[in-house]
């Protein structure tokens, strides 16, 4: 039985979102920078927080897929023990055929009282010598001594098959303790993550109370330029009645006056409408479309959650097509692309070794199963760690 750790849920992830935009909201700026005058430890802490996350995130991704990959190891090696088990069985009651009719062959000799077929059966080399020595015996006698060789021979390849299981068994075990291994790195990593998560988010709730501060000095400054503004506006029309009534009594002074208008910006968006063509490429590509939002789960293949391995081998199952469940596998198993010719259901795969796998779907956009924590999304195919593409069923 494959041991399977705990699974970390996305609660953390999203509270330290949340965390983190309602502090980027509040301070009005780029959640990678520091509002003006706010550059402290709590700023620091969280850059250094989210950067060991993701050093963390991308050592369990390829953590889980050196899981995947030797899962399919132990899988096979169970196969190969399993059709081991199969041909011994079916040779060991070909030995038990064979050991009856080479009894009967014996007594016969034994009556006959002759020797010199049974030393033709022990010193011949191979079944061929065996034949060439029996060819001037009787039809009766080759057949006794055949009887006689053939249950030695089935012993052999019996012993084979023996030594075939063996080494079956022995793969699962290794494959089984790797396994287990790697289950217990998982769940480690999980551990360091929750850590990692807890510290990131008192990191987003010290820059959040900072910002919280900058909030209210930006709050006290502007209700000061209001004043001032509210000031100067009074002075202004105290001015002008002033001159008013200089010119009232014949007397002039100089009028100035000045507009200002204030405007924002405004923005529009659009929404892309994939038109996916009737190939299997475009069958895989409207599988995996549909399972847009469900949770990512390392191991998972479906059909609640799965992993970037996991979506891409049951997406391309709708379409008809086999693929196994690691990323780097699946790079083996598919036809090189070159970037211009991507179509939609090629697989993009990233990183150095490969750990991670996403389906093109038109656009430079991906549909993918990114990380624990999040869901699953269309995202743009265009990353540093690019490593190829490949196309299913080619």
């Amino acid at each position: 039985m494959i041991s399977t750790p705990p699974l970390l849920t996305g609660r953390f992830a999203v509270r330290v979102a949340a965390v983190l935009l309602a502090a980027m909201a509040a301070s009005a700026v780029p959640a990678n920078a520091a509002p003006a005058g706010v550059r402290g430890p709590g700023w620091a802490d969280l850059a250094a927080a989210e950067a060991r996350l993701a050093e963390l995130e991308r050592d369990f991704e390829l953590v889980v897929e050196r899981y995947n990959l030797v899962r399919e190891q132990y899988e096979s090696a169970q196969g190969r023990r399993a059709l081991a088990e199969l041909q011994i069985r079916d040779l060991r009651a070909e030995v038990e055929g064979a050991r009856a009719a080479a009894v009967g062959a014996a007594q016969e000799l034994y009556k006959s009282g002759s020797l010199e077929g049974i030393e033709a059966v022990l010193s011949a080399a191979s079944l061929g010598d065996l034949e060439r020595r029996l060819g001037y015996m009787g039809a009766s006698r080759r057949a006794q001594l055949r009887a006689l060789a053939a249950l030695g021979d089935t012993k052999g390849r019996l012993g084979g098959k023996v030594v075939e299981l063996d080494a079956s068994v022995a793969a699962s075990a290794r494959a089984q303790a790797r396994l287990d291994e790697l289950a217990g790195r998982i769940d480690g990593l999980m551990q360091e993550q929750r850590a990692e998560v807890a510290e990131l988010t008192a990191a987003v709730e010290r820059a959040e109370r900072r910002a919280r501060i900058e909030r209210r000095r930006r709050a006290r400054a502007s209700a000061r330029r209001e004043a001032a503004e509210r000031a100067r506006e009074l002075l202004a029309r105290r001015l002008e009645r002033r001159a008013a009534a200089r010119e009232a009594t014949g007397k002039t002074a100089p009028v100035a006056g000045a507009a200002t208008a204030f405007g924002a910006p405004g923005g529009n968006g659009a929404a892309a409408d994939w038109d996916l063509p009737v190939t299997p490429g475009g069958v895989a590509v409207a599988a995996a479309l549909s399972q847009i939002g469900k949770p990512y789960e390392w191991a998972a293949d479906g059909p609640d959650t799965y992993d970037c391995s996991g979506l891409t081998m049951w997406a391309w199952g709708r379409a008809g097509v086999s693929l196994p469940h690691n990323s780097g596998m699946q790079y083996d198993a598919t036809a090189r692309v070159a970037q211009e010719d991507w179509q939609a259901g090629d697989l993009l795969f990233f990183g150095a070794p490969i750990h991670h796998v996403g389906m093109f779907i038109g656009d430079d956009k991906m549909v993918e199963a990114p990380y624990t924590g999040a869901f699953l999304r269309v995202e743009s195919a265009l990353r540093t760690d690019y490593a190829g593409a490949g196309r299913p069923g080619a």
